[in-house]
């Protein structure tokens, strides 16, 4: 289940490019199963959390809270820019994954993870024009096998 959390985790933080009250990126963000179509379980429950931080509108923090398909707790956290550089993913205290994001436009950010176990993702993040719907288009290549999927957050 931590490979299926850090393949969405890798673009979802794209929402964590919150810049203030104002910016539609900014705020809490809920997992939609029903418009997702996932490539393993979808969890239980899954809410992103974006900080305002900043006035670069590079920074990035976010935390992600919910429960796995499996009932096990999700708790992570990513604090890093979009400037092309990894940064890590951190949950229980470790590392599990790095990403680096970019961003493209106002509406789009991009993303490319490594996991320790030699996954990866690349992918694009796309804020709906009236803000309230972020689609997260990725592919993934790993042992696990290679596959695209969508993920769904709404605007709380």
């Amino acid at each position: 289940m931590k490979k299926l959390t850090f393949l969405t985790l890798a673009l979802t933080g794209a929402l964590a490019f919150a810049q203030g009250s104002t910016d539609p990126w900014a705020g809490t963000w809920k997992f939609d199963a029903a418009k997702s179509k996932l490539n393993g379980p979808a969890p239980k429950e899954e809410i992103v959390t974006s900080q305002p931080t900043g006035t670069d509108r590079l920074t990035v923090k976010y935390t992600i809270r919910g429960t796995a398909a499996d009932g096990t707790p999700i708790n992570q956290t990513f604090d890093g820019k979009a400037d092309g550089q990894p940064y890590p993913v951190m949950a229980g205290g470790e590392e599990m994954a790095k990403i680096t994001y970019h961003r493209d436009s106002v509406n789009q950010y991009t993303s490319y993870g490594v996991s320790p176990d030699g996954t990866t993702t690349n992918g694009t993040v796309t804020l709906s024009k009236d803000g309230k719907t972020i689609t997260v288009q990725e592919h993934v290549k790993g042992p696990q096998g290679e596959f695209d999927q969508t993920v769904v957050y709404n605007k709380q």
